[in-house]
Formats: structure tokens, sequence, C-alpha cells
């Protein structure tokens, strides 16, 4: 698996995983913000379990892009990594689920002999359940494959720790170490 994204991050990215994994993140964010919004705009015009799968979809994507986010740009510690690639595992399955679910509707509605505007867009959702499912599948073989990348070394924070001290604290340390 990482012959295979260090080749994608040589063709996309430059050979920087980093910018792959980042550029994968952002087009999972512009496909979630697609569905939340398809999700929410649907709520009204569908029965019950429908409208509530739609809204709990749209709600876990809002806090996966949210919660992905800020462990992206600021947590990098193993635990915060590990969670959130457990959480991508979990929502890819989701969406997984939910292609099925809307493709079942799709054929429901075609097979009743409904071949309106809502058999159309059952289908278009489950279109895009199954692109976010794969895209949200391979960001978390990709994001396994480097993660070392991704988490703080002790020596990054020890640098950073450092920077955080300043310079009276570094002087003490080596003051410390002469002693």
């Amino acid at each position: 698996m990482t012959q295979y994204t260090a080749f994608l991050a040589e063709k996309l990215c430059g050979g920087s995983s980093r910018k792959l994994i980042a550029g994968w993140w952002y087009s999972i964010l512009v496909l979630s913000l697609i569905l939340s919004m398809m999700s929410f705009l649907v709520l009204g015009s569908r029965p019950l379990a429908e409208g509530f799968a739609s809204f709990w979809s749209g709600i876990m994507l809002v806090g996966l892009c949210i919660g992905g986010t800020m462990i992206m740009r600021r947590f990098h510690n193993s635990m915060a990594v590990g969670f959130f690639m457990g959480s991508i595992v979990a929502v890819s399955q989701m969406f997984f689920m939910l292609f099925l679910v809307y493709l079942g509707y799709s054929h429901d509605e075609r097979d009743a002999g409904e071949d309106g505007q809502n058999s159309i867009q059952e289908l278009w959702m489950s279109m895009f359940a199954l692109v976010q499912s794969i895209l949200l599948g391979s960001f978390a073989a990709i994001l396994a494959a480097h993660r070392s990348e991704i988490l703080e070394t002790p020596a990054k924070e020890m640098d950073m720790g450092e920077d955080k001290m300043g310079a009276h604290a570094g002087a003490e340390q080596v003051k410390k170490g002469r002693t």
C-alpha cells in the first residue's frame, strides 16, 4: 500500500505524501459539503426512515469534517489520529450501506411504476454515497500508510517545547547540563 500511495504522491503532488493526504482530505470536504446540502434538502420530501437516514448522514459528515480538520491541523498525537482513522472507516462503511439503501429505494420506485423525479434523485444520492465511501476508504488507507508523517515524533515535540519555553528556559537547561 505504501508503494501505491508513494506513486500517487509522486505523480499528483511532486512526491509529498503530506500534500497527497491534504488534497485527498480537501476533496472529501467538498463532496461532504455537497452531500450535506443534498441530505438536508431532501429531508422534507422523503418518508420518515429515508429522511432520518439522510439527516443522520449529514450530521455525521459535518462532525467528521470538523473533527477531522481539527486533527489534521492541530492534534497530531497517536490517540487522535487513531480515533480519526477509526471514524473515517466507520463513516465509509455507513456511506456504502447508504449507497445500497438509496439504490434499493430507486429500484423499488422504478418497479412500482413511479419513473418520476424521486427515482432519479435516489440514483444520484446513491452514486454520491458510493463516491464518498470510496474517497473515505481510500483516505483511511493512505492515512494508515503514511501516519508516521502526520504523527509528532518526540524530537518534534521537544523542539516545539523549547520554542514555547523560550531562550531563558533553554539557557537554564544548558546550565543544568553543566553542573
